[in-house]
């Protein structure tokens, strides 16, 4: 914005305490994924990380309601925040107990309302860690059919409701798991009409990609852990093809996979095998409480050049936009955002990339993802156009997106969903940062338009 002022918060970036009773700590928000990772490596506890990689900042993600995968997962129920500072100057400390017991007392109700907020810069928060679990399998599911997945929702529901799974199982469907293995081939398809699912096919069965698929964490006690595992496979079998892995002995395995292949990695067959035996390792890692970066590889599917070694898909400018729809838990009504949603890339000559997560029994949360060439103005301007439409098509049918995009704001308020909650939003906003000194137009309708008449 011309004549602002960014504040760069990245060396802020201290750990400011550790209570290892508890599992909580206090941070700053430089701290990244990768950092707190690294500080809580060898303690009982670990960090419930999203798939954005380790640079990013858990206080940035959760004020952005981020999710991980695990049982702390949906992070925004998960943190307090201890200090937050007005356009004014002044500073403000919210959660003010001798050791942390969640959002009680007095503020316990104003935690959320700066989260995806423009009306305060958070400078300090607690936050809630996960505790290591005895027992770490991985759910890997494979849906035999595209016509499964209404079913798939209502079995996870269930399962959700019952505490069977506590952690958030994502689910991606071929196009979104095929962006993290290969790259849009220039050279044989046609980037104006998009891939066609015959394109694909010996891409799909070179890497044993069904039509969705996807992995969760079952933790626990051994036993505890067992029995859920159990449940879980006994209700999802009958769609799917269900795998349950130990942890530790997919890593022994493939610690062992690369050692062989000092001797059998000249084999191309091997050394494509123990690559992917390795990516799968890595990406099961991440819910250990590792951060990796692997899922930012879909980003570059429409790249045109190299990945770089330290991906960064803003800078390297990769070509993406998101659109998270948030849906209901009902198998009817996700299926019928993914049909229309379909329709509408295939319309527009892209390919559907899209992650379902069951976010809790009531809730699941599609993460839809444009990729396209960013050095061809008119797939840039196509990609912009596809994004309007499907924001469009979401509000006309009651979806409300969980994040928006920072091109989308200010709102129109009279293109909507949720009217009165941008009313109630600007009235904060005027009370708080009366002179919109803070992000101006951040979450927000048009300030001063808000104000004509005198007042809000």
């Amino acid at each position: 914005m011309d004549g602002g002022i960014l504040l760069d918060l990245s060396d802020m970036n201290r750990i400011l305490n550790f209570d290892e009773e508890l599992g909580v700590v206090e941070i700053e928000p430089g701290v990244t994924q990768g950092q707190l990772s690294e500080y809580l490596k060898h303690t009982n506890w670990m960090l419930d990380c999203t798939g954005a990689g380790p640079d990013t900042s858990i206080v940035g993600n959760i004020l952005e309601r981020g999710f991980g995968h695990g049982p702390t997962g949906n992070r925004s129920r998960h943190f307090a925040i201890s200090e937050l500072i007005l356009s004014t100057g002044e500073v403000f400390k919210l959660s003010r107990s001798v050791r942390y017991c969640g959002r009680a007392g007095l503020s316990a109700n104003l935690h959320e309302l700066f989260t995806q907020n423009n009306i305060a810069v958070v400078s300090k928060m607690k936050f809630e860690l996960m505790l290591r679990p005895q027992s770490s399998l991985r759910c890997l599911v494979r849906l035999r059919s595209s016509n499964d997945l209404v079913e798939y929702i209502e079995i996870v529901r269930q399962l959700k409701a019952e505490g069977s799974i506590d952690g958030l199982p994502h689910l991606g469907n071929r196009y979104r798991i095929l962006t993290m293995m290969e790259r849009f081939n220039f050279d044989k398809w046609d980037p104006s009409s998009g891939v066609s699912d015959n394109d694909i096919a010996p891409l799909c069965k070179k890497h044993g990609i069904t039509p969705w698929s996807g992995a969760f964490l079952i933790s626990g006690t051994k036993q505890v852990a067992k029995e859920k595992a159990k449940r879980v496979k006994t209700l999802l079998k009958t769609i799917a093809q269900v795998n349950i892995v130990n942890f530790e002995n997919l890593r022994r395995v493939n610690t062992v996979a690369a050692k062989a292949g000092k001797l059998l990695g000249r084999i191309e067959i091997y050394r494509r095998l123990q690559h992917s035996l390795d990516d799968f390792t890595q990406m099961m890692d991440m819910f250990e409480g590792n951060p990796k970066d692997l899922a930012l590889k879909g980003c570059y599917w429409r790249y045109n050049g190299d990945i770089p070694q330290k991906m960064d898909p803003v800078s390297d400018g990769a070509g993406f936009f998101w659109i998270a729809p948030a849906l209901p838990m009902l198998g009817d009504e996700v299926e019928k955002c993914m049909r229309l949603t379909k329709q509408a890339f295939d319309k527009a000559g892209f390919e559907f990339g899209v992650t379902i997560t069951a976010v809790s029994a009531h809730m699941c949360q599609a993460i839809i993802s444009i990729y396209y060439d960013a050095s061809n103005l008119e797939e840039v301007e196509k990609a912009t156009d596809l994004r309007r439409k499907l924001s469009a098509l979401y509000q006309r049918h009651q979806w409300p997106c969980y994040r928006r995009a920072v091109d989308e704001m200010p709102f129109d308020v009279g293109g909507e969903l949720e009217p009165d909650a941008l009313t109630l939003r600007s009235r904060i906003k005027v009370a708080l940062d009366t002179d919109n000194m803070l992000a101006p137009g951040r979450y927000q309708m048009d300030i001063p338009a808000a104000r004509k008449g005198g007042r809000l």
